[in-house]
C-alpha cells in the first residue's frame, strides 16, 4: 500500500479550513469510461475527507446524472452537448455558436457555486470551460481522455488551460505534437478502487451466463466497450473465427458487451451481427447491451480482449485485472502502459494478423499462464492504478494552481 492509500489525500490548505470548490463539467449524462473515472475520483475525495468540494455540471438527465444524485453528489444543470468534428462551414458555425452561447452560462454557474477551479472532464467540455474560467478569472483544468488529432485547435485550448491532464503518456505525446506546451501537461493515469472492483459472489456472474445460455464449463472471451467503429470489434470477431478453427477450442464462447449509447451506430451494429453470421459463430456468440453493474457483468467473463488500436488508456483492462481476469490488448498506446507482457496480461503485435487469435488460444490452453496473469494483474492495479494515487496527484494540482 502506498503512502497515498494510507493517508488523507489533501495536505492542510494554506487558506485555513476553507473548502476548494471545483466545478466539474461533463458534456454528456451517459455512463462510459470517462464518467466512471470521474466518479471514482469523486468517491476517493469523499472517502479521504479531503477539502475538495465537488459540484458536477451535466446536460440534463441520464444514467450518470441519476447515479450521482442517488449518491448524494451536488449535481447541477449546464446546457452542454456533444459536438462532432465539423463537416463543413455551416456545421462549424453551429458548433462555434453553441460554445459562445454556453460559456457565459458556465461562467455564471462558476460564480454562483463559488468555484475556485473549473475542471473540464473532456475536450468538448473544455471548449466552454476554458472560456468560462477565463471570464471569471479562476484556474481551469483540461482533462484529455481521447487520442485524436486536435491540430489547430489544440494551442487555443491549451491557452485557456492552467494545467492539462493527459490520461496516458500516449495522449500527452499526441498533445505535444499538436502544439500543447509540454510544461502544461501532466500525465495522470485513470485509477479505480480495487475494493470496489473485487470478485463478487460467483453466483452473480453465473446468473448472467445462464441468461445468455452459456454452459458452466465454457470459457468466455469478452470484448467490452461502446459499439463504435474505432473500438474495432471486427478484429475480435475475426479472431474468434480463427480460434474456432482449432480442435481444442470447443469450450470457447464470445461476448461483445456494450451499447450504441447515442443511437448513431445502427449500421455498424448491423455489420457486426452480419459478420458473426458470415463466420457461422451464432451458436457461440452473444451481444450483450451496456450493463450498469459493470463489476457483475465483467465477472461473467473469463478473459477480456481489447481490440482497439487508437486506445487512449483502456480502463476496461484495469477493471478486468482487478477482477483477476486475464487481459489481452494490442501493444500500442494506452494498453502498452498498463500491461507488462506475459506478466499481468498479453500484448499483441498490432501488425501481426493472427496475433489476437493466438493470444486468445494461449490463454485458453494454458491454465498456469492464466493463474500467473490474474494474480499479477490485480497486484499491478494495486501498485500502479489505485485511485488513491491518481486522486492525490489531482488534489496536489488543485492546491498548486489555486495557491
Amino acid at each position: 500500500m502506498t503512502q497515498a492509500q494510507s493517508e488523507n489525500i489533501s495536505p492542510p490548505s494554506e487558506k485555513g479550513d476553507e473548502k476548494t470548490t471545483v466545478l466539474y463539467l461533463n458534456h454528456v449524462s451517459q455512463m462510459s469510461g470517462a464518467e466512471q473515472s470521474l466518479r471514482a475520483l469523486l468517491w476517493q475525495f469523499r472517502r479521504s475527507g479531503t477539502d475538495i468540494e465537488p459540484v458536477i455540471a451535466l446536460p440534463g438527465g441520464g444514467p450518470f446524472a441519476d447515479t450521482l444524485r442517488e449518491e448524494a453528489w451536488n449535481v447541477t444543470f449546464a446546457p452542454m452537448r456533444r459536438l462532432h468534428r465539423p463537416q463543413g462551414f455551416i456545421d462549424g458555425v453551429a458548433s462555434l455558436m453553441h460554445v459562445l452561447q454556453t460559456a457565459p452560462f458556465i461562467a455564471r454557474l462558476g460564480k454562483q457555486t463559488g468555484a475556485h477551479i473549473i475542471h473540464s472532464n473532456s475536450t468538448t467540455a473544455h471548449l466552454v470551460g476554458g472560456l468560462a474560467a477565463e471570464r471569471i478569472n479562476v484556474p481551469s483544468v483540461w482533462h484529455v481522455r481521447d487520442l485524436v488529432p486536435l491540430t489547430k485547435i489544440a494551442p487555443a485550448l491549451a491557452a485557456r488551460s492552467t494545467v492539462v491532464i493527459a490520461i496516458s503518456y500516449s495522449v500527452a505525446q499526441r498533445l505535444e505534437e499538436d502544439g500543447v506546451p509540454k510544461e502544461k501537461i501532466c500525465t495522470i493515469h485513470n485509477g479505480l478502487d480495487p475494493d470496489e472492483w473485487n470478485a463478487p459472489d460467483s453466483t452473480a456472474g453465473r446468473t448472467l451466463r445462464e441468461t445468455l445460455g452459456i454452459e458452466d464449463d465454457a470459457f468466455v472471451f469478452g470484448c467490452v466497450g461502446q459499439l463504435v467503429p474505432w473500438k474495432n470489434h471486427k478484429a475480435f470477431i475475426e479472431a474468434a473465427a480463427s480460434l474456432m478453427q482449432d480442435d481444442n477450442s470447443e469450450k470457447a464462447r464470445f461476448v461483445i458487451m456494450g451499447g450504441d449509447l447515442w443511437g448513431e451506430q445502427k449500421d455498424y451494429v448491423k455489420e457486426l451481427r452480419t459478420l458473426v453470421k458470415e463466420y457461422n459463430l451464432q451458436g457461440r456468440f452473444n451481444f450483450v447491451p451496456h450493463q450498469n453493474d459493470a463489476v457483475t457483468a465483467l465477472s461473467a467473463l473469463d478473459c477480456i480482449v481489447l481490440a482497439s488500436h487508437e486506445e487512449p488508456f483502456g480502463r476496461v483492462l484495469i477493471e478486468g485485472m482487478s477482477l483477476r481476469k486475464p487481459v489481452i490488448a494490442f501493444n500500442e498506446n494506452g494498453p502498452s502502459e498498463i500491461i507488462t507482457h506475459e506478466k499481468d496480461g498479453l500484448l499483441v503485435d498490432p501488425h501481426f494478423e493472427d496475433g489476437l487469435a493466438m493470444a486468445m488460444m494461449q490463454v485458453l490452453r494454458e491454465p498456469e499462464l492464466r493463474h500467473l496473469l490474474t494474480e499479477n494483474g490485480r497486484a499491478a492495479v494495486m501498485q500502479k492504478f489505485h485511485i488513491a494515487d491518481s486522486a492525490q496527484k489531482i488534489a496536489d494540482l488543485y492546491h498548486k494552481i489555486r495557491d
